[in-house]
């Protein structure tokens, strides 16, 4: 969460954990922190052009309702109108990869590209899509959800633990949560708990169960890009998130494995901006007041 101006410069910030709020009244306490941090600035809710919010679902951004976000326990949530119920500005909601890619798009290494697709590799994988300088969201919003798409037939075919309900094959096999599982399976240690990155750095190391849990996430995320880029013909593939952080060592490989498939080449690069969905936030208002982009 941060307060930002209009040239997307960062002036204060904060963190809050979400998972702590979810199931009690957890839009009053997204409020209570937006107000929180402009009284801390000594501004006032009159002087803002808006809110920002990225959610991690899919988000009608016509109505404001999220309509479904399988890791906070949301169907059908009126967001916009109860945000802006406790706020004294407008309030602008996106999908959270959306606003990652406009952000990407705005501030990152997405500049000049009218045509990119932002990868999100978290709990869950997202995909935010730029075509002609515009960002697509698709018939009913759902334009970008991978996490559903399905990289190994036979696998599929099967019955697979998804990583949350709701969650995809895509999300169930290269998610965070799911790394670590299939981690904790391949060494038989039920007494080990690994996080996704402590696994990367497992496999950069040398540890060969590691290596082969990662280069297995690795090989449906690579299949999942081939289809994508196939789709879209982007100029720029952005991967961003928190496992983005450990995949410098390993997006050799990945590259790789897009060659062997794609007719042309597309250049694929890690993201390097700083609070890159903050950034995508602010623009989200911005694009609402065209005019000012021009600062």
């Amino acid at each position: 969460m941060a307060i930002m101006n209009l040239a997307g410069k960062i002036i204060s910030k904060t963190a809050f954990s979400t998972q702590k709020h979810v199931g009690t009244n957890f839009i009053q306490s997204i409020a209570d922190y937006v107000n929180t941090l402009i009284e801390q600035e000594g501004l006032e809710s009159s002087m803002l052009f808006g809110v920002g919010v990225g959610v991690p679902g899919i988000t009608d951004v016509d109505s404001g309702i999220v309509i479904d976000a399988p890791s906070l326990s949301w169907k059908n949530i009126p967001l916009q109108s109860q945000l802006e119920s406790h706020l004294s500005c407008p309030v602008y909601i996106d999908n959270d990869v959306n606003v990652a890619a406009l952000g990407e798009y705005w501030k990152g290494a997405g500049k000049k590209n009218n045509n990119m697709i932002m990868i999100t590799l978290g709990t869950g994988i997202g995909c935010g899509i730029i075509i002609n300088g515009q960002l697509y969201r698709g018939a009913s919003y759902a334009a970008g959800e991978i996490g559903y798409m399905v990289t190994d037939k036979d696998a599929a075919d099967k019955k697979y633990e998804q990583t949350f309900r709701g969650y995809g094959f895509l999300d169930s096999h290269v998610g965070g949560p799911s790394i670590a599982k299939r981690m904790l399976q391949h060494s038989q240690k039920s007494e080990e708990k690994w996080t996704a990155k402590e696994v990367f750095q497992m496999a950069i190391d040398g540890d060969q169960l590691a290596l082969k849990t990662v280069n297995d996430s690795l090989s449906h995320l690579s299949f999942a890009l081939i289809n994508v880029i196939s789709i879209i013909n982007p100029e720029k593939v952005v991967l961003g998130g928190g496992i983005s952080k450990s995949m410098n060592h390993f997006l050799p490989y990945l590259t790789s494995n897009l060659e062997k498939h794609l007719p042309v080449q597309t250049d694929i690069t890690i993201t390097t901006v700083e609070d890159v969905s903050l950034l995508g936030a602010g623009y989200l208002i911005l694009k609402e007041h065209e005019s000012i982009l021009k600062v």
